[in-house]
């Protein structure tokens, strides 16, 4: 699917991974982590709701433009493939609890939504001691991508204005349909996860 993979040579064959760490995708997923703090001061300490839409947008866009430019230009590295799907679980999980704080977004989908992250975390940790090497699959990036939508929504549907009763119904519903998309994610990891510890027990 192009929508994930974009930025991809065709005709380049099997898509080379670099040692080096200091590339441009890498700083732009240093910039993302870096906005994160800037988000929850100006939820939690200025409520100023519409700029914190706006960085939060910004910062879940950057999630595509790195692998975009990773990709583009033959800058894919091992350090960016470990950190970045870290940093898109730690952007959420702040996002998604400064909201629950802020009283934006309802309690149980903070706790859906981290609950899959720590199921995930629990069975790596028991079976492998560490994160397996499991490349992120569509469906898991699917959910990242429906989560990043819907979430920053509730920051709209928490300003004053003719729309927000509409904007809330949608952010609802594309952040379920993200949290459901990101358990179907799970179900195949721990299937891959499964198979890769028989394998290797074998």
């Amino acid at each position: 699917m192009a929508l994930f993979n974009a930025g991809a040579r065709e005709g380049t064959g099997r898509e080379r991974v670099h040692d080096r760490w200091l590339t441009a995708p890498n700083v732009i997923t240093a910039v993302r982590l870096a906005g994160l703090p800037l988000f929850v001061w100006l939820v939690l300490s200025q409520q100023r709701l519409l700029l914190a839409f706006v960085v939060l947008v910004t910062i879940a866009t950057t999630d595509w433009l790195d692998g975009y430019v990773a990709r583009r230009f033959d800058q894919v590295s091992h350090i960016g493939k470990v950190v970045d799907p870290l940093v898109d679980r730690l952007l959420l999980a702040t996002a998604v609890i400064t909201l629950v704080v802020a009283d934006l977004m309802p309690w149980p989908l903070l706790v859906l939504i981290l609950l899959r992250d720590a199921l995930v975390l629990v069975v790596s940790l028991v079976w492998f001691g560490a994160v397996p090497p499991i490349p992120v699959s569509k469906t898991g990036k699917l959910g990242t991508a429906l989560l990043m939508l819907g979430v920053p929504g509730f920051l709209l549907a928490g300003i004053e204005w003719d729309g927000s009763g509409a904007v809330l119904a949608l952010a609802a519903a594309v952040t379920s349909a993200g949290i459901v998309t990101y358990y179907l994610a799970a179900i195949r990891y721990g299937r891959v996860a499964r198979a890769i510890r028989r394998a290797r027990t074998d």
